[in-house]
């Protein structure tokens, strides 16, 4: 318990004692401590909203849906394509494709890889604007290393002069 006492060397100079410097110390930061909570911290007020958060409240729940969606030609099947081929890779039996946007083929493509049984799917988009622009890739059902150089291959050999 903290209590005022003088020293008794210091008692004509009614001076406190040094074992009432925690004591004054402890109700400081009490008193602090109930001053901080009772302050409303404008800070908090104006701090943004966390991203992820936003991702679940409309209109931006929404616009990040459609965000996400894909081109006509991949979501409906609405492209130019390729016979698939059967392949295989470390012991599993595949099926390989490729699609492209009609009239758009050198700028916006997918190489796809099926499990052989349907019960999966990988794949890789290309899109760029156009042909003076690199393409951005985007890997789709993420796929281990061995399957990501499978789209990568068939790629290349749908697309001899690229890169």
């Amino acid at each position: 318990m903290c209590r005022y006492q003088a020293a008794p060397e210091d008692a004509h100079l009614h001076l406190r004692s040094h074992a009432d410097v925690p004591c004054r110390l402890t109700r400081l930061i009490h008193a602090c401590s109930i001053a901080l909570l009772l302050i409303d911290h404008p800070a908090r007020a104006t701090e943004p909203p966390q991203t992820a958060d936003l991702l679940l409240e409309a209109p931006y729940r929404r616009a990040y849906v459609v965000m996400q969606r894909f081109p006509d030609w991949i979501s409906r099947g609405q492209a130019t394509s390729t016979p698939v081929t059967p392949v295989a890779t470390g012991g599993h039996a595949y099926l390989l494709g490729h699609l492209c946007k009609p009239h758009d083929c050198g700028n916006n493509q997918l190489d796809i890889v099926f499990a052989a049984d349907g019960h999966a799917a990988w794949g890789v988009l290309h899109v760029r604007p156009d042909a003076q622009h690199p393409f951005l890739q985007s890997w789709l059902g993420n796929p281990d290393e061995d399957i990501q150089a499978l789209l990568l291959r068939n790629y290349a050999a749908h697309n001899p002069s690229s890169p």
